[in-house]
């Protein structure tokens, strides 16, 4: 499966889902990368990323698609992070 169809096929909601990460009605959550005590990510579902506005963040400047989420999620590599992307889009309905 090439990262392409991963991508096509794995929605994001489907990695917050996995992780038990539930955006709030102005689809905003606690950010799971860094100490958050109000919600600096913001989700777009449109684009399938998610982006977070802590400057105390490691991925604060980068929007994240779904492998990249898990890359950080997970502390994996790139690698790991596709092979992880591509089981759960494999999972998925």
């Amino acid at each position: 499966m090439e990262i392409a169809e991963i991508k096509a096929k794995l929605s994001l909601a489907a990695v917050l889902h996995h992780y038990s990460l539930k955006p709030d009605k102005n689809y905003r959550l606690n950010c799971p990368f860094h100490e958050d005590k109000t919600p600096s990510m913001q989700v777009y579902y449109k684009t399938q990323s998610a982006y977070c506005f802590s400057t105390g963040c490691k991925t604060h400047g980068r929007s994240l698609d779904v492998i990249d989420f898990i890359l950080h999620k997970e502390n994996v590599s790139k690698a790991a992070a596709i092979e992880k992307a591509k089981a759960l889009a494999m999972a998925a309905p």
